[in-house]
């Protein structure tokens, strides 16, 4: 476990037919373990009772039976066509490994992406406009806080900001409180800005082991800076991009 993701693999496409494509945002090591988006992306969207499909992903040793499942959280942007399926697996002694395998009943064939082999070159629909990295201060914290970059589609930019207690308890502290009825009016504990790139969806979502956000914004038209906050540490980076 590090302070910050590894990179085990960057963006690849899985998936590219007429009307359809998936790809998945890097498969990352974080302080919480292995961690990964899944992109949708459909020109003509599902309809509205399905836009936030019910995905199964998970990790396998090749020759045994045994799985580690993720817990996928999907977020919609329907009018654009694009779903994000953000996968959390949990700590993996060794990920190389491993298959990742992704089922959806819309999806034509199973899909897997072997961990133990080097990704195509130039097989990627996705970028990064930033690389995933981690909000550190200038001494010990009670939690590794991290993200998992900026990832752009055609129109649209997700983040993954995310939260781990390095020490126990140290998520029980008012300030880690989800609720949106938080004393004095205060924001959540961790935040993401794009100004002036229009937000479409955040969602924060937590517990003992984790607070996290994720968020979706407009991708910009020019050069813009990008803001990860975590409240309760005053920790805060800020990355600029471009257009």
């Amino acid at each position: 476990m590090t302070d910050r993701p590894v990179v085990i693999r960057p963006p690849e496409t899985l998936l590219e037919e007429p009307g359809k494509r998936l790809s998945h945002g890097g498969v990352l090591d974080t302080p919480s373990g292995l961690f990964t988006v899944l992109v949708l992306e459909c020109p003509s969207p599902p309809a509205r009772e399905e836009s936030v499909p019910s995905w199964t992903v998970y990790l396998t040793e090749p020759g045994t039976r045994h799985a580690v499942l993720a817990l996928p959280r999907a977020m919609a942007a329907p009018d654009h066509g694009v779903h994000f399926i953000a996968c959390s697996f949990g700590p993996v002694p060794d990920p190389t490994r491993m298959l990742m395998v992704v089922q959806h009943r819309d999806l034509p064939r199973v899909r897997t992406v072997d961990l133990r082999t080097l990704p195509s070159a130039g097989h990627g629909a996705l970028s990064w406009l930033a690389t995933p990295g981690a909000l550190r201060g200038t001494g010990p914290e009670p939690a590794h806080v991290w993200h998992c970059g900026l990832l752009r589609t055609p129109s649209l930019v997700f983040t993954h900001l995310e939260a781990n207690p390095s020490v126990p308890d140290a998520l029980a502290a008012p300030g880690w409180e989800l609720s949106p009825y938080r004393s004095g009016g205060r924001s959540g504990p961790l935040a993401a800005d794009f100004t002036p790139s229009r937000l479409l969806h955040g969602t924060s979502t937590g517990g003992d082991r984790f607070s996290s956000y994720d968020a979706i914004f407009e991708a910009p038209e020019a050069a813009a800076s990008f803001t990860w906050t975590c409240v309760p540490l005053e920790l805060s980076t800020t990355q600029s991009t471009r257009g």
